[in-house]
């Protein structure tokens, strides 16, 4: 198994280091290989920092699975599906374990900056140690089971199948095809899932539906930035050009989510019986506060989506 502590100059999260010479002159399976190798590469680099406590190394490990799993769907028709799938099902387990963490890492962080905007009689100190409490203690849940799955029998056999995944992949026929127009097919196959999303996202109301509606694409989104960022040996300036434009979709998603994560939060302190009348109004006024922004990402999104060209990778 390779050392946790990967190499000593890493490369920055989402990056593909491979030889984008020896990609573009290769297979569509040496993009996916060399991609998936990335990846693995950087979850190994973050294994000791997320051990020491650093929630930016979560937060890096969490990018890094997920792109390992993004990869093995952009381009799961190369592979047998069995071990796909069952290396898959692994790291949506690790990425949980991560998740919970860095979400209320996120929250946290959210607050703070709801808090500053508050008038100042309603920043007491009784707010702050409500707010701070609750996520403190999902905080500290969270890292414990951060702390169990990476000490797991489990998380080290899930480094023992990536690495014999990539070093003996289960390969189908479709993966000795050359790269250029495969690479550039499975990339818009993901775009064209982004566009039913956004289709069905619109068809939803506004309300629950709607949320759910647009965690589904950001996903979605976020998968189709991981696919640019695996087309960039091969495809450079328009893989490129397709990542910038995923990633501004993304981002605009992602502060939605954000909302939606917090505001779920706020409720569920909001409805805690022994909590003080003045705090419940201070969190009343934070959440009307974030289903503004929330309503605003929408629309933010919406005027983007018009403005952003053409989700394609043009071959």
């Amino acid at each position: 198994m390779a050392n946790a502590r990967g190499p000593a100059d890493p490369p920055p999260p989402g990056h593909t280091s491979g030889n984008p010479a020896k990609r573009e002159n290769g297979t569509v399976l040496d993009v996916a290989i060399g991609y998936l190798d990335d990846q693995i590469k950087e979850l190994l680099i973050q294994d000791p920092e997320v051990r020491s406590g650093s929630p930016e190394a979560v937060h890096d490990m969490r990018s890094a699975t997920r792109r390992l799993r993004s990869a093995l769907e952009i381009y799961g028709h190369l592979f047998e599906a069995s071990p796909r799938r069952s290396l898959g099902h692994e790291l949506k387990w690790l990425a949980k374990a991560l998740g919970r963490s860095r979400d209320a890492e996120v929250v946290r962080e959210r607050l703070r900056d709801r808090i500053e905007e508050l008038p100042a009689k309603w920043r007491t100190e009784v707010l702050v140690e409500s707010l701070e409490r609750g996520l403190g203690d999902a905080l500290d849940a969270g890292h414990r089971r951060v702390g169990k799955a990476l000490k797991s029998r489990r998380y080290r056999r899930l480094l023992e199948d990536l690495e014999r995944f990539r070093d003996d992949p289960p390969a189908r026929e479709p993966a000795r095809r050359p790269a250029g127009t495969e690479v550039a097919a499975s990339v818009n196959d993901q775009a064209r899932i982004v566009d039913r999303a956004y289709r069905a996202m619109v068809r939803t109301e506004p309300g629950h539906d709607r949320d759910v509606a647009l965690h589904r694409l950001r996903k979605d989104t976020k998968r189709l930035l991981h696919a640019a960022e695996s087309a960039a040996g091969i495809h450079s300036k328009r893989a490129a050009t397709l990542a910038h434009r995923a990633r501004r979709l993304q981002k605009i998603l992602g502060n939605h989510q954000d909302s939606v994560m917090t505001r779920a939060f706020l409720e569920s302190l909001a409805a805690e019986p022994s909590l003080r009348q003045d705090t419940r109004h201070a969190c009343e006024k934070i959440l009307k506060r974030e289903e503004g922004i929330a309503r605003s990402a929408a629309r933010q999104y919406a005027r983007a989506r018009r403005t952003s060209g053409a989700l394609r990778l043009r071959r």
